[in-house]
């Protein structure tokens, strides 16, 4: 189960200037506290990225803000699997994959689905 976090972690990680892999990879886990709050500032991060990526293109998606908006999706989808309400978000989940080009991944969201 970890290595899933792991791995949803990192695609969330890209152009996050935060270091989140520290918070959930060492043996002993960060608070839940302090590890949500790391994944609300991840979604209000890439949020933030997506919208100045979109003002910045004349106010047309781009394939940078499509990237920036998934991995806020992710991030939200890491909040609600850390609140025990993953289901909630799995849908956006699978298509941020999707738009990052990860749909082989979609398993990873299923699967942290069944644990909660």
């Amino acid at each position: 189960m970890k290595n899933k976090i792991i791995r949803l972690i990192e695609l969330i990680q890209e152009d996050f200037p935060e270091e989140l892999l520290a918070y959930f990879k060492t043996e002993e886990e960060a608070p839940l506290k302090t590890r949500l709050a790391l994944a609300s500032k991840a979604i209000s991060h890439h949020q933030q990225r997506s919208a100045d990526l979109w003002l910045a293109a004349g106010k047309k998606r781009t394939p940078d803000e499509k990237k920036a908006s998934a991995r806020a999706d992710l991030a939200a989808f890491l909040f609600a699997y850390l609140t025990g309400t993953p289901k909630e978000n799995a849908q956006s989940a699978i298509e941020a994959l999707e738009v990052l080009g990860r749909q082989m991944e979609a398993e990873l969201i299923y699967s942290l689905c069944k644990k909660r």
